[in-house]
Protein backbone atom coordinates (compact mmCIF):
# COMPACT_ATOMS: atom_id res chain seq x y z
CA UNK A 1 0.00 0.00 0.00
CA UNK A 2 2.72 2.48 1.03
CA UNK A 3 4.74 1.58 -2.07
CA UNK A 4 1.74 2.33 -4.29
CA UNK A 5 1.21 5.71 -2.63
CA UNK A 6 4.90 6.54 -2.96
CA UNK A 7 4.83 5.71 -6.66
CA UNK A 8 1.82 7.99 -7.18
CA UNK A 9 3.54 10.80 -5.29
CA UNK A 10 6.77 10.50 -7.27
CA UNK A 11 7.04 13.42 -9.68
CA UNK A 12 8.02 12.84 -13.28
CA UNK A 13 11.25 14.43 -14.55
CA UNK A 14 9.24 16.79 -16.77
CA UNK A 15 7.09 17.91 -13.83
CA UNK A 16 10.23 18.63 -11.82
CA UNK A 17 11.87 20.77 -14.52
CA UNK A 18 8.65 22.73 -15.10
CA UNK A 19 8.29 23.22 -11.35
CA UNK A 20 11.87 24.48 -11.13
CA UNK A 21 11.25 26.77 -14.12
CA UNK A 22 8.14 28.36 -12.58
CA UNK A 23 9.65 28.65 -9.09
CA UNK A 24 12.85 30.17 -10.46
CA UNK A 25 10.91 32.65 -12.59
CA UNK A 26 8.97 33.83 -9.57
CA UNK A 27 12.13 34.19 -7.48
CA UNK A 28 13.83 36.29 -10.18
CA UNK A 29 10.80 38.59 -10.39
CA UNK A 30 10.76 38.89 -6.60
CA UNK A 31 14.50 39.65 -6.68
CA UNK A 32 13.84 42.63 -8.97
CA UNK A 33 11.02 43.85 -6.73
CA UNK A 34 13.24 43.75 -3.64
CA UNK A 35 15.99 45.50 -5.59
CA UNK A 36 13.62 48.31 -6.53
CA UNK A 37 12.66 48.78 -2.87
CA UNK A 38 16.32 49.04 -1.83
CA UNK A 39 17.68 51.12 -4.72
CA UNK A 40 14.75 53.53 -4.37
CA UNK A 41 16.09 54.20 -0.86
CA UNK A 42 19.40 55.33 -2.34
CA UNK A 43 21.44 52.13 -2.37
CA UNK A 44 23.64 52.07 -5.53
CA UNK A 45 22.73 49.24 -7.88
CA UNK A 46 26.32 47.96 -7.85
CA UNK A 47 26.39 47.91 -4.04
CA UNK A 48 23.13 46.03 -3.85
CA UNK A 49 24.23 43.48 -6.44
CA UNK A 50 27.52 42.92 -4.57
CA UNK A 51 25.92 42.17 -1.21
CA UNK A 52 23.17 40.11 -2.80
CA UNK A 53 25.64 37.75 -4.47
CA UNK A 54 28.13 37.68 -1.59
CA UNK A 55 25.50 36.73 0.99
CA UNK A 56 23.98 34.13 -1.34
CA UNK A 57 27.40 32.64 -2.10
CA UNK A 58 28.33 32.43 1.58
CA UNK A 59 24.99 30.81 2.45
CA UNK A 60 25.52 28.09 -0.15
CA UNK A 61 29.17 27.74 0.86
CA UNK A 62 28.14 26.99 4.44
CA UNK A 63 25.54 24.52 3.17
CA UNK A 64 28.01 22.64 0.97
CA UNK A 65 29.26 19.44 2.63
CA UNK A 66 32.21 19.20 0.26
CA UNK A 67 33.65 22.18 -1.55
CA UNK A 68 36.96 21.44 -3.25
CA UNK A 69 36.97 23.68 -6.31
CA UNK A 70 39.65 26.24 -5.41
CA UNK A 71 42.73 24.26 -6.55
CA UNK A 72 41.27 23.57 -9.99
CA UNK A 73 41.95 26.28 -12.57
CA UNK A 74 39.32 24.78 -14.85
CA UNK A 75 36.58 25.36 -12.29
CA UNK A 76 37.84 28.82 -11.41
CA UNK A 77 37.56 29.82 -15.07
CA UNK A 78 34.07 28.35 -15.18
CA UNK A 79 33.01 30.32 -12.11
CA UNK A 80 34.39 33.61 -13.44
CA UNK A 81 32.74 33.38 -16.87
CA UNK A 82 29.51 31.99 -15.46
CA UNK A 83 29.42 34.64 -12.72
CA UNK A 84 30.13 37.46 -15.15
CA UNK A 85 27.56 36.50 -17.80
CA UNK A 86 24.88 34.99 -15.59
CA UNK A 87 24.96 37.24 -12.53
CA UNK A 88 27.30 40.23 -12.36
CA UNK A 89 26.49 41.97 -15.66
CA UNK A 90 22.72 41.30 -15.93
CA UNK A 91 21.95 41.91 -12.24
CA UNK A 92 23.95 45.13 -11.95
CA UNK A 93 22.20 46.53 -15.02
CA UNK A 94 18.78 45.26 -13.93
CA UNK A 95 19.08 46.79 -10.45
CA UNK A 96 19.99 50.12 -12.04
CA UNK A 97 17.12 50.04 -14.54
CA UNK A 98 14.45 48.82 -12.13
CA UNK A 99 14.00 52.28 -10.63
CA UNK A 100 14.01 53.87 -14.10
CA UNK A 101 11.69 51.54 -16.00
CA UNK A 102 9.83 49.64 -13.27
CA UNK A 103 10.02 46.09 -11.94
CA UNK A 104 7.61 44.71 -14.54
CA UNK A 105 9.39 46.17 -17.53
CA UNK A 106 12.87 45.25 -16.31
CA UNK A 107 11.70 41.67 -15.88
CA UNK A 108 10.79 41.67 -19.58
CA UNK A 109 14.51 41.95 -20.39
CA UNK A 110 14.95 38.50 -18.84
CA UNK A 111 12.46 37.10 -21.35
CA UNK A 112 14.51 37.87 -24.46
CA UNK A 113 17.34 35.26 -24.29
CA UNK A 114 15.43 32.17 -25.59
CA UNK A 115 15.63 32.93 -29.30
CA UNK A 116 19.31 33.90 -29.11
CA UNK A 117 20.12 30.86 -27.00
CA UNK A 118 18.27 28.64 -29.46
CA UNK A 119 20.18 30.06 -32.44
CA UNK A 120 23.53 29.67 -30.66
CA UNK A 121 22.68 26.16 -29.47
CA UNK A 122 21.53 24.96 -32.91
CA UNK A 123 24.60 26.49 -34.56
CA UNK A 124 26.83 24.61 -32.12
CA UNK A 125 24.85 21.38 -32.55
CA UNK A 126 23.59 21.40 -28.96
CA UNK A 127 19.95 21.59 -30.03
CA UNK A 128 18.20 19.91 -32.95
CA UNK A 129 16.59 22.21 -35.48
CA UNK A 130 12.86 22.41 -34.91
CA UNK A 131 10.58 24.75 -36.82
CA UNK A 132 7.89 24.40 -34.16
CA UNK A 133 10.29 25.39 -31.42
CA UNK A 134 11.69 28.24 -33.52
CA UNK A 135 8.16 29.48 -34.28
CA UNK A 136 7.12 29.32 -30.63
CA UNK A 137 10.22 31.13 -29.41
CA UNK A 138 9.87 33.73 -32.17
CA UNK A 139 6.28 34.40 -31.09
CA UNK A 140 7.34 34.75 -27.44
CA UNK A 141 10.27 37.06 -28.21
CA UNK A 142 8.20 39.14 -30.66
CA UNK A 143 5.61 39.61 -27.93
CA UNK A 144 8.38 40.76 -25.58
CA UNK A 145 9.56 43.25 -28.21
CA UNK A 146 5.99 44.47 -28.55
CA UNK A 147 5.80 45.01 -24.79
CA UNK A 148 9.05 47.00 -24.91
CA UNK A 149 7.69 49.27 -27.65
CA UNK A 150 4.40 49.78 -25.83
CA UNK A 151 6.13 50.60 -22.56
CA UNK A 152 8.37 53.04 -24.39
CA UNK A 153 5.37 54.86 -25.87
CA UNK A 154 3.64 55.03 -22.47
CA UNK A 155 6.55 56.78 -20.74
CA UNK A 156 6.51 60.57 -20.60
CA UNK A 157 10.25 61.08 -21.19
CA UNK A 158 11.76 57.75 -22.21
CA UNK A 159 15.55 57.54 -22.30
CA UNK A 160 16.73 55.50 -25.27
CA UNK A 161 19.99 54.72 -23.46
CA UNK A 162 18.08 52.84 -20.75
CA UNK A 163 16.45 50.58 -23.32
CA UNK A 164 19.76 50.01 -25.11
CA UNK A 165 21.43 49.21 -21.79
CA UNK A 166 18.63 46.78 -21.04
CA UNK A 167 19.53 44.73 -24.13
CA UNK A 168 22.84 43.81 -22.50
CA UNK A 169 20.85 41.73 -20.00
CA UNK A 170 19.54 39.14 -22.49
CA UNK A 171 22.82 39.22 -24.42
CA UNK A 172 24.84 38.26 -21.34
CA UNK A 173 22.28 35.70 -20.22
CA UNK A 174 22.20 33.99 -23.63
CA UNK A 175 25.97 33.60 -23.65
CA UNK A 176 25.90 32.31 -20.09
CA UNK A 177 23.11 29.81 -20.78
CA UNK A 178 25.10 28.11 -23.51
CA UNK A 179 28.49 28.38 -21.79
CA UNK A 180 27.30 26.73 -18.57
CA UNK A 181 25.91 23.76 -20.46
CA UNK A 182 28.93 23.34 -22.74
CA UNK A 183 31.51 23.78 -19.99
CA UNK A 184 29.58 21.98 -17.23
CA UNK A 185 32.35 20.28 -15.19
CA UNK A 186 32.19 16.50 -15.05
CA UNK A 187 30.87 15.12 -11.75
CA UNK A 188 30.25 18.65 -10.44
CA UNK A 189 27.14 19.14 -8.32
CA UNK A 190 24.73 22.10 -8.74
CA UNK A 191 25.34 23.27 -5.16
CA UNK A 192 29.10 23.62 -5.69
CA UNK A 193 28.70 25.30 -9.08
CA UNK A 194 26.11 27.75 -7.78
CA UNK A 195 28.34 28.58 -4.80
CA UNK A 196 31.45 29.19 -6.88
CA UNK A 197 29.56 31.21 -9.48
CA UNK A 198 27.99 33.48 -6.86
CA UNK A 199 31.27 34.08 -5.03
CA UNK A 200 33.07 34.79 -8.31
CA UNK A 201 30.32 37.24 -9.29
CA UNK A 202 30.60 38.95 -5.91
CA UNK A 203 34.37 39.32 -6.38
CA UNK A 204 33.89 40.80 -9.87
CA UNK A 205 31.25 43.24 -8.59
CA UNK A 206 33.50 44.21 -5.69
CA UNK A 207 36.39 45.00 -8.04
CA UNK A 208 34.06 47.00 -10.30
CA UNK A 209 32.75 48.93 -7.28
CA UNK A 210 36.28 49.83 -6.19
CA UNK A 211 37.29 50.89 -9.72
CA UNK A 212 34.17 53.04 -10.11
CA UNK A 213 34.41 54.54 -6.64
CA UNK A 214 31.07 53.06 -5.54
CA UNK A 215 30.51 52.90 -1.79
CA UNK A 216 29.86 49.37 -0.52
CA UNK A 217 28.65 50.35 2.96
CA UNK A 218 24.94 49.72 3.52
CA UNK A 219 24.44 50.14 7.28
CA UNK A 220 23.97 53.89 6.81
CA UNK A 221 20.77 53.22 4.85
CA UNK A 222 19.00 51.90 7.94
CA UNK A 223 17.74 48.57 9.29
CA UNK A 224 14.93 48.28 6.70
CA UNK A 225 17.35 48.29 3.79
CA UNK A 226 19.74 45.93 5.56
CA UNK A 227 16.82 43.54 6.18
CA UNK A 228 15.91 43.65 2.49
CA UNK A 229 19.49 42.88 1.50
CA UNK A 230 19.69 39.94 3.90
CA UNK A 231 16.38 38.58 2.61
CA UNK A 232 17.57 39.11 -0.95
CA UNK A 233 20.75 37.17 -0.23
CA UNK A 234 18.82 34.19 1.15
CA UNK A 235 16.37 34.17 -1.76
CA UNK A 236 19.22 34.53 -4.25
CA UNK A 237 20.95 31.48 -2.77
CA UNK A 238 17.76 29.50 -3.33
CA UNK A 239 17.30 31.00 -6.81
CA UNK A 240 20.72 30.05 -8.14
CA UNK A 241 20.80 26.64 -6.48
CA UNK A 242 17.48 25.83 -8.17
CA UNK A 243 18.77 27.44 -11.37
CA UNK A 244 21.79 25.17 -11.60
CA UNK A 245 19.59 22.19 -10.74
CA UNK A 246 17.28 23.20 -13.59
CA UNK A 247 20.18 23.59 -16.02
CA UNK A 248 21.50 20.17 -15.07
CA UNK A 249 18.11 18.55 -15.72
CA UNK A 250 17.23 20.39 -18.95
CA UNK A 251 19.01 22.01 -21.89
CA UNK A 252 20.12 25.59 -22.71
CA UNK A 253 16.99 26.47 -24.73
CA UNK A 254 14.53 25.19 -22.12
CA UNK A 255 16.51 26.92 -19.38
CA UNK A 256 16.52 30.22 -21.28
CA UNK A 257 12.72 30.34 -21.07
CA UNK A 258 13.16 31.06 -17.37
CA UNK A 259 13.28 34.76 -18.23
CA UNK A 260 9.87 34.77 -19.90
CA UNK A 261 8.33 33.22 -16.79
CA UNK A 262 10.07 35.87 -14.69
CA UNK A 263 8.70 38.57 -17.01
CA UNK A 264 5.10 37.53 -16.47
CA UNK A 265 5.58 37.33 -12.71
CA UNK A 266 7.37 40.69 -12.86
CA UNK A 267 4.36 42.38 -14.42
CA UNK A 268 2.08 40.94 -11.74
CA UNK A 269 4.39 41.92 -8.87
CA UNK A 270 4.86 45.39 -10.36
CA UNK A 271 1.10 45.96 -10.28
CA UNK A 272 0.44 44.40 -6.86
CA UNK A 273 3.50 45.70 -5.00
CA UNK A 274 4.37 49.01 -6.66
CA UNK A 275 1.01 49.93 -8.23
CA UNK A 276 2.65 50.06 -11.64
CA UNK A 277 0.14 50.47 -14.44
CA UNK A 278 0.30 48.64 -17.75
CA UNK A 279 -2.02 48.93 -20.71
CA UNK A 280 -4.19 46.13 -22.02
CA UNK A 281 -1.83 45.69 -24.98
CA UNK A 282 1.07 44.93 -22.61
CA UNK A 283 -1.00 42.30 -20.79
CA UNK A 284 -2.01 40.85 -24.14
CA UNK A 285 1.70 40.65 -24.98
CA UNK A 286 2.32 38.72 -21.76
CA UNK A 287 -0.38 36.20 -22.71
CA UNK A 288 1.21 35.78 -26.15
CA UNK A 289 4.58 35.16 -24.49
CA UNK A 290 3.06 32.26 -22.55
CA UNK A 291 1.37 30.93 -25.68
CA UNK A 292 4.67 31.06 -27.59
CA UNK A 293 6.46 29.12 -24.86
CA UNK A 294 3.76 26.48 -24.84
CA UNK A 295 4.08 26.14 -28.61
CA UNK A 296 7.86 25.83 -28.44
CA UNK A 297 7.54 22.93 -25.98
CA UNK A 298 4.68 21.10 -27.69
CA UNK A 299 7.03 18.49 -29.15
CA UNK A 300 10.04 18.35 -26.81
CA UNK A 301 13.31 17.16 -28.38
CA UNK A 302 15.03 16.33 -25.13
CA UNK A 303 13.93 14.27 -22.23
CA UNK A 304 14.26 16.18 -18.99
Amino acid sequence: MSTSIQQRLTLSPQTIVWGLLIANGFLIALMLALAKSATASGVPALTYAFWQTLIAGLVLFLRSPTFAWAPETRLTTYFVISGLTGIAVPNAIAFYLVTKLGAGFTAIMYALPPIFTFLIATTMGLEKRSWIKLAGLSVAVSACAWIVLQRHSEMAQPNGLWFALGLLIPTALSIGNVYRSVAWPARAKPMALATGTLLAAAALLGVLAVLSGTQLKVLEFGPRVVSIILLQGLLTALTYYCGFELQKRSNPVFYSQLGAVAAVFGLVIGVVWFSERYSLTIWLGAVIVIAGLRLSNRTPRHSA
